[in-house]
């Protein structure tokens, strides 16, 4: 009998508790930003359960990644019409 892999969910877990110790190391402002990257990550379990070849933790900080990259490009994109409305 083959052995069962642990899904996502379980996996995103025991990362996030592998870190607490550097969580807790962390200033207050900087621990809301840390939860909220775990919870980001946690929106992309879907995708990250079809990266069997990757390490759970490549998956999650590229999940991190792709976020905060979507974040970027949409301020960019706010920038550049701001000053377009000033020239």
């Amino acid at each position: 009998m083959g052995r069962t892999q642990i899904s996502i969910t379980q996996q995103l877990q025991a990362e996030e508790n592998a870190f607490f110790p550097f969580r807790r190391a962390l200033r207050r402002e900087d621990q809301a930003i840390f939860d909220e990257l775990f919870a980001i990550a946690k929106n992309y379990r879907a995708a990250a359960s079809l990266a069997s070849r990757a390490l759970p933790m490549e998956s999650i900080l590229l999940s991190m990644l792709i976020a905060e990259h979507k974040q970027v490009k949409h301020l960019q994109t706010v920038i550049e019409d701001l000053q377009k409305r000033i020239q």
